[in-house]
């Protein structure tokens, strides 16, 4: 009986023991802390309009022409809301359409005529194969010009301006007036030049843009 008792008692004190004994720490995590979240890259930045008013004669160059500008428009980037056509042949988009990545316009007159400017600028285009485009484009013997459809009678030509070109001469269906168009090409860039007007037939408009075309291909052909 007097060793059961010594036994049972020798069990509690290694029981307390073992009770009294401290946890020990866990182990160190060997994973190198969380960093903080990197910080957004910032949003791209708008297009930058490519300013190409430069290649649209100035106030001076028109004026020694016999012509005044009547309205200026800031250069643009094109997008999905704001396409631009130099010429609608057929009446229909062409495949550079979509490739034009910068353009410019202005308006000015002569006695005679008002002369509508267009410049575009076009990514994987030369202006050449544009001006080539249109003129195979334009065997359905129409174009669209600011919405107004425009049959095309005559292509027309003007001795002494090198750049690959494109004129052709019409009257709008719409209205009794008639119209040329003077399609200028150089690098990546094309240029449509447009006289319209109740004062001048197509004869006229003709002879007035090619009088006015020395002065707009100077501008245009600048590097």
């Amino acid at each position: 009986m007097r060793f059961s008792l010594v036994v049972t008692g020798l069990v509690l004190l290694v029981a307390g023991c073992a009770a009294e004994t401290p946890a020990a720490a866990p182990a160190p995590s060997s994973a190198p802390p969380s960093s903080s979240p990197s910080p957004l890259s910032s949003a791209p930045e708008a297009p930058v309009a490519k300013d190409l008013t430069k290649y649209l004669p100035s106030e001076d160059q028109l004026e020694s022409a016999g012509a005044r500008r009547q309205q200026d428009r800031l250069p643009y980037v094109v997008g999905p809301n704001t396409p631009l056509h130099l010429v609608r042949a057929c009446g229909a988009d062409q495949p550079w359409d979509a490739a034009a990545q910068s353009g410019a316009q202005a308006i000015s007159v002569t006695d005679q005529v008002e002369v509508r400017q267009v410049l575009a600028e076009y990514r994987g285009y030369s202006g050449e194969q544009v001006v080539t485009g249109l003129g195979q484009a334009l065997g359905c013997g129409k174009a669209v010009i600011e919405d107004e459809e425009l049959a095309v009678k005559t292509r027309f030509s003007v001795p002494g301006v090198a750049d690959p070109q494109l004129g052709f001469c019409g009257q709008f269906r719409s209205v009794r007036v008639a119209a040329c168009v003077l399609v200028l090409a150089h690098g990546y860039r094309a240029l449509a030049v447009t006289s319209s007007g109740w004062r001048a037939n197509a004869a006229e408009q003709q002879a007035e843009l090619k009088r006015l075309a020395p002065t707009f291909a100077t501008a245009f052909d600048k590097d």
